[in-house]
């Protein structure tokens, strides 16, 4: 899982490196609001899959646990 947060992290770098020259050479302020709405919800996506991971890994050291008072 944490290459899944890596990966996560790198497509984050990547969209903010293309997308923050868009951001600023706007026509319009609709336009940077959108830009800047669709880069809060990759974060939120990548937030999402952090809680998920350690969520994930929590209930699969729990599952071990139970099965070695067994």
């Amino acid at each position: 899982m944490s290459l899944v947060w890596l990966a996560s992290l790198g497509v984050l770098a990547v969209v903010v490196a293309v997308l923050t020259p868009y951001v600023f050479r706007t026509e319009s302020t609709w336009q940077a609001a959108a830009w800047l709405v669709m880069l809060v919800g990759t974060v939120a996506f990548i937030a999402v899959l952090v809680r998920a991971e350690r969520l994930i890994g929590r209930l699969c050291r729990q599952a071990d646990s139970d099965a070695s008072e067994d």
